[in-house]
């Protein structure tokens, strides 16, 4: 194949910042791949088809052989690669393939079509209806998990004619020393494809095509079958990837290696859980096609097709709770039955056409029910989702999963927003939740705007959460309602209204308020010389909770400061286990303030870099959380509307802001702990109202907030 190599220009991405575009370092390279490549699948689906197939493939191939269709960088490939190497591949069957013009000058009303928006354009997104994509920068993972290289080989449909389409692309940094692309002047981009010359302008390539026997000569190195009889459909094929380097990746090395599960030893096993991880309520859901009226997925792996039944017991959970979602008359599922379940629509009231925004279908589940008892033994749900172990010896944390029209799980939760302030189960039980959006419900306020378009255009590049935004100066909070309904309808299921809980809320609640003044009382604080404060604000308590009820054992103090703000706990402390959550508030006399969690003995009080530096041990509270929800100026006695205040902070998002504020998670120095939060008003002389979550190891600690004024 000829080489073609990128020109610079202006306001053109180079290949380092190609590879830089998207960052998600919450998911691994491996689970990104899949979720990317099976939704460019799913959206270039034949509008007649039942399915779609993907196939998986890791194969090994002869490096050589390989190298010498890649002109200019034949000499380079062999000497940085042993004769075998090895390939990813993700084969796509029933969909359309890579259609559309082959050259720019073919273009007609800006359709650019499958191939060019794939292999030769950046940020081209998808804008069929119900579609995954809608930024158009997913497909930048498939250069971050070999050396940049990615063959790209399609089969179409053109006029009742069969076609093939066969191009390569390289990314790379072209900054480094050992870049493949050669470039003797000009400025590098690290950009280049491989394909045919083409006739039309010789400096240009195009894909190889049904003609041309390299084609064939390429697949049948790579170990890739070419599609047939009426086959239709795409590959992409990573070659020179480095299997220990992406599974030391999903299981880091620091952990224990006992507790490994066995999916993250192997490449294509870890493909395979990765699938049903992100897919599986569209795995083998023939529901799905009937409901939306679009393909639903088979999946297979080097062949193999996975089975319903051999599902892990998680995700098929998930499948059978999506069914029930979309389906509530059917009875039974695979793993679960409707009588189990709870089946509870989300309503917003207000905000939306038809009041439902979805419908939230969650359970509690038995160890049995998850097969982790002998003979099956499967690891816990948390590992299954997440690949490590979330250990906690007083209960497990409800999970809660959120998806739309795509059928991809977008997030796990269990520790943020979506499940704040859910009772954890026993033990041996797990509360597990899927949430499904209402898609084809419209906005009131925002004309012709469905929900699931309003979601879509608010997720990420990486499509990893959903985030409310502002459009035409109304933002509905969209989000924030159906977290904050999921959290209700899953309390007011499992929350136990016993007499004997009453009997230790009523006495909690005496306690508190006898021993809780709005106004503090007490002396000043000795702060160390690195905070760096004359005046400062103390609130103290302690961190101190029973099984039976809440012991509530409080005691606050203010230091009230002439030249300088405060911040005072405005209701009585709430314990979750070893969560606590306490609103405040803060009168900032200046624009910015830090609020540093401390603990307290008998000597000292430390924040967490004296805790750090003087003990040499990580801090022993965490931040799990801060939300403002209100502000005031003091010149005014008009108190600007929660929604346009709001804003949450937690350890996923460290800052956030608005027109009004800005808010900040920042870490201690040595051990990295969520320690800190900066508040920035960008209205002089308020007041902020907010509440704040932390964690904490040790239930003697008694942990305190100080201001300071920075």
């Amino acid at each position: 194949m000829k080489i073609e190599i990128a020109e610079h220009g202006r306001m053109t991405e180079s290949g380092s910042s190609l590879l830089r575009l998207i960052q998600n370092n919450n998911i691994p390279l491996l689970d990104l791949f899949v979720r990317e490549s099976f939704q460019n699948s799913l959206d270039a689906a034949k509008k007649d088809a039942e399915f779609i197939e993907i196939n998986l493939l890791v194969k090994d191939f002869d490096s050589y052989k390989l190298s010498s269709h890649f002109e200019s960088i034949e000499d380079r490939l062999n000497a940085l690669h042993s004769n075998k190497s090895q390939c990813i591949a993700i084969l796509d069957k029933y969909t359309d393939g890579l259609i559309g013009p082959i050259r720019y000058s073919d273009v007609e009303n800006n359709e650019f079509g499958n191939l060019l928006k794939l292999v030769y354009e950046i940020s081209k997104h998808q804008c069929g209806e119900g579609s995954g994509g809608s930024w158009g920068l997913g497909k930048t993972v498939y250069f971050r998990l070999g050396i940049g290289l990615v063959i790209y080989y399609s089969r179409i449909k053109i006029n009742d004619q069969y076609k093939s389409r066969l191009v390569a692309c390289l990314v790379e940094d072209e900054t480094k020393d050992d870049s493949l692309i050669p470039q003797s002047t000009g400025v590098r981009r690290g950009i280049a494809w491989w394909g045919d010359l083409d006739s039309t302008d010789p400096k240009s390539t195009i894909p190889l095509d049904e003609n041309s026997h390299e084609i064939y000569d390429i697949l049948a190195i790579l170990g890739i079958q070419p599609y047939k009889d009426d086959e239709t459909g795409t590959a992409v094929i990573i070659p020179y990837i480095d299997e220990r380097r992406l599974l030391e990746e999903v299981y880091p090395t620091n952990e224990k290696c006992d507790r490994r599960p066995y999916w993250t030893k192997s490449l294509l096993d870890y493909l395979k859980v990765a699938s049903q991880r992100w897919y599986a309520p569209r795995i083998n859901n023939k529901h799905y096609n009937e409901y939306y009226n679009v393909a639903y997925l088979k999946v297979c792996t080097n062949d193999i097709p996975i089975e319903t039944s051999s599902m892990l017991p998680t995700f098929g959970i998930i499948r059978d709770l999506y069914i029930f979602a979309i389906c509530p008359n059917i009875e039974d599922g695979h793993f679960i039955n409707r009588n189990d379940i709870q089946l509870q629509d989300i309503k917003l009231n207000t905000v939306l056409n038809d009041t439902k925004s979805g419908t939230l279908a969650f359970a509690k589940f038995s160890k049995t029910q998850l097969k982790m008892t002998p003979p099956n033994n499967e690891t816990k749900p948390y590992q299954q989702i997440a690949n490590i172990d979330e250990e906690d010896d007083d209960g497990n944390v409800p999970i809660i999963m959120f998806t739309r029209q795509p059928g991809m799980i977008v997030a796990y939760d269990y520790r943020g927003a979506w499940t704040h302030g859910m009772p954890k189960s026993a033990r041996d039980i797990y509360v597990i939740g899927l949430f499904v959006l209402n898609s084809k419900n419209y906005l009131k306020q925002i004309d012709k705007l469905t929900l699931e378009e309003y979601i879509r255009q608010g997720e990420k590049a990486d499509h990893a959460s959903w985030t409310d935004r502002t459009i035409n100066g109304i933002n509905p909070k969209i989000i924030e309602k159906i977290q904050k309904g999921i959290i209700k309808k899953v309390k007011d299921e499992y929350v136990e209204k016993k007499s004997t809980d009453k009997n230790f809320s009523e006495l909690a609640l005496k306690l508190g308020s006898l021993l809780l003044p709005s106004e503090g009382f007490g002396s000043r604080a000795t702060f160390n010389t690195q905070l760096n404060s004359n005046d400062s604000s103390i609130v103290s308590y302690d961190s101190q909770a029973t099984n039976g009820g809440t012991n509530v054992n409080v005691r606050t103090s203010k230091i009230k400061s002439n030249k300088k703000g405060k911040i005072t706990v405005t209701s009585r402390p709430i314990y979750n286990s070893q969560r606590t959550t306490i609103s405040f508030e803060i009168t900032l006399k200046g624009n910015q303030c830090l609020i540093s969690l401390l603990v307290v003995t008998d000597l000292k009080k430390y924040d967490a870099n004296v805790w750090e530096h003087e003990l040499e041990k990580k801090f022993p509270l965490s931040i799990s959380r801060v939300c403002i929800s209100s502000i005031q100026q003091h010149n005014s006695n008009l108190k600007i509307p929660y929604e346009n205040v709001f804003i949450s902070a937690d350890p996923n998002i460290k800052y956030i802001e608005n027109e009004f504020i800005s808010l900040e998670i920042t870490e201690s120095k040595i051990f990295n702990s969520l320690a800190y939060f900066i508040i920035t008003s960008k209205k002089d002389l308020c007041t902020i109202n907010g509440e704040i979550d932390f964690t904490f190891k040790d239930p003697m600690i008694k942990a305190s907030l100080s201001y300071m004024e920075i």
